[in-house]
C-alpha cells in the first residue's frame, strides 16, 4: 500500500541484515536495489522467527494476490516454488512441488509434498512462496523456512511454512506500509460477494443478481481503480468513525463500495466508473462506513455533520453497516430534531437558527444501503421473477432507487 518501495518475503537465514548486502533480482535477472531489512528482534533466549523481508525499490508490475491460512480447505492443494541449490545452474532453476497442507497452526503451515522429497533435493528452497491454486489463479499462503523433523534420517516430505500473518507482523514493528490483501487489489476479487439479497426465493431474483454482477464486471474492466487506490485517495472520509482506521482494510467496506458504485452508474446511466467518474461523485454521492451494528438512525447527528464537511446541497450519503434491519431513511421528525439541535448559531441563544445551514442540512438525503437491498429488491422479489432478465429488472430496480434516493 505505498508507491515507495515493495517487499520480498523470505527467510531470516537466507539474508543478511544489512540491506547493501543482499541480492535480489527480478524474474527476468535485472537486479532491483534492496533498500532495508526487517527481521524479527531476539527477546530474551529464545531466538527470533525465521522470517524476513527485504524492502526494494517500487516495482510497479507487481500483482500479488494472497491467502489467509486460516481459510485453507481441509488438505488443501498447495505448491511450494523455490530454487533447489542442485538446480540453480540448470536451464531451469525455477521448481515446483505440490503438496498439500496436512496442518495449519498457530500459524505455521505444515506442508506435505507429493512423492516425499528428501532434504537433498528440497535443500535451498528456504524463503519459497507457498501458494494455494483457486479457480486457476495462485493466492501466496505463506513462506517455507524449514523441514519439519529435526532429524537428519526422518527430513522427508515435509516442510514448515510461515503464514503472511507472521510477516504482517513484521512489517507492523517496523511501522512500514501494510501489504495489500487480495480484496483489495481488484474489485473483481469481491464482485461475487456484491448484492446479497435475503429473498424467500433466491430464484426471483437470480436474473437480476447476475445483471448486476455483470454491469460491475464492465465497471470494473471499463477502469474502475481498485480498493487500495481509492483507499488512498479518502482515506478515513470513508467511515463514520475516523478513530477507527482499521476498518478501512475491512473486506465488508469493499463490498459495500462495490454495490454504492453500481448504484450510482445506474442511478447515472453511466458504463464507466473510472477515477474521473468517482470524483465526479465526491460532492454530489457519497458511501459511509461502519463496523458498528447498532441502528443508524441513532447517529443522525454525526452523519449530517460529516454530509456538510463532504457535500454540496442536495447531495446523498449511503451509510453502510451490518444493520440488518436497517430501515431504508430517517423518519421526518427524527430527521428535523437532528437537524435544528446542530443549526443553532452559538451566541443568539438556544432557539435562533441559521436559515442558511438549515436548508443545507435539510436537503441531505441520508439513506442505507441495507434497508435500500430491502426497498428496492427484498419487499417486490415477486415483481422481479415476471420481468425478463437483464435490461427490464435492472430498469426496475434503478427506478425504485430513485424512488428513495431522489
Amino acid at each position: 500500500m505505498t508507491k515507495d518501495y515493495s517487499y520480498v518475503l523470505t527467510a531470516r537465514h537466507v539474508v543478511v541484515e544489512e540491506a547493501d548486502r543482499n541480492t535480489v533480482t527480478d524474474q527476468n535477472g535485472i537486479a532491483i536495489e534492496a533498500l532495508d531489512v526487517l527481521i524479527f528482534p531476539k527477546i530474551g533466549e529464545e531466538e527470533p522467527l525465521d522470517c524476513a523481508i527485504l524492502k526494494v525499490t517500487h516495482q510497479p508490475w507487481l500483482s500479488q494476490r494472497s491467502c489467509v491460512a486460516s481459510h485453507l480447505p481441509h488438505e488443501a492443494n498447495l505448491t511450494l516454488v523455490g530454487l533447489p541449490g542442485t538446480e540453480r545452474d540448470s536451464s531451469t532453476p525455477i521448481k515446483h512441488w505440490n503438496g498439500h497442507s496436512a496442518s495449519v497452526a498457530n500459524e505455521l503451515i505444515t506442508l506435505a509434498l507429493d512423492g516425499i522429497p528428501g532434504k537433498d533435493v528440497i535443500q535451498g528452497m528456504s524463503g519459497g512462496g507457498v501458494y494455494h491454486v483457486k479457480n486457476g489463479y495462485p493466492y501466496l499462503v505463506g513462506v517455507e523456512f524449514e523441514m519439519e523433523a529435526t532429524r537428519l534420517d526422518q527430513q522427508f516430505g515435509r516442510v514448515d511454512c510461515y503464514s503472511l500473518v507472521r510477516y504482517n507482523e513484521l512489517i507492523g514493528l517496523s511501522a512500514s506500509a501494510p501489504m495489500i490483501p487480495a480484496y483489495m487489489e481488484c474489485f473483481s476479487e469481491i464482485r461475487d460477494m456484491i448484492f446479497a439479497f435475503n429473498v424467500i426465493d433466491p430464484t426471483n431474483v437470480q436474473h437480476l443478481k447476475v445483471a448486476l454482477s455483470d454491469f460491475a464486471a464492465s465497471l470494473i474492466a471499463s477502469g474502475m481503480p481498485p480498493p487500495y487506490e481509492i483507499k488512498t485517495q479518502y482515506d478515513s472520509q470513508l467511515l463514520i468513525n475516523n478513530k477507527t482506521p482499521s476498518e478501512l482494510e475491512l473486506r465488508e467496506l469493499w463490498i459495500a463500495y462495490l454495490e454504492f458504485i453500481v448504484i450510482s452508474a445506474l442511478m447515472d446511466n453511466a458504463g464507466i466508473a473510472d477515477n474521473e467518474y468517482i470524483s465526479g461523485l465526491e460532492k454530489k454521492r457519497r458511501l459511509l462506513y461502519t463496523s458498528d451494528g447498532s441502528n443508524w438512525i441513532g447517529r443522525l447527528d454525526e452523519i449530517l455533520r460529516i454530509a456538510r464537511r463532504l457535500l454540496d446541497k442536495n447531495g446523498t450519503i449511503v451509510v453502510a453497516s451490518p444493520d440488518a434491519a436497517a430501515k431504508p431513511f430517517p423518519p421526518d421528525f427524527v430527521l428535523s430534531n437532528v437537524i435544528n439541535n446542530i443549526a443553532t448559531v452559538p451566541g443568539q441563544g438556544p432557539f435562533s437558527i441559521d436559515e442558511v445551514e438549515n436548508s443545507i442540512f435539510s436537503s441531505f438525503k441520508l439513506t442505507h444501503l441495507e434497508g435500500l437491498r430491502r426497498s428496492c429488491v427484498i419487499d417486490s422479489e415477486h415483481e422481479y421473477r415476471g420481468l425478463r432478465p437483464g435490461k427490464e429488472q435492472l430498469q426496475m430496480f434503478r427506478d425504485k432507487l430513485n424512488e428513495i434516493i431522489t
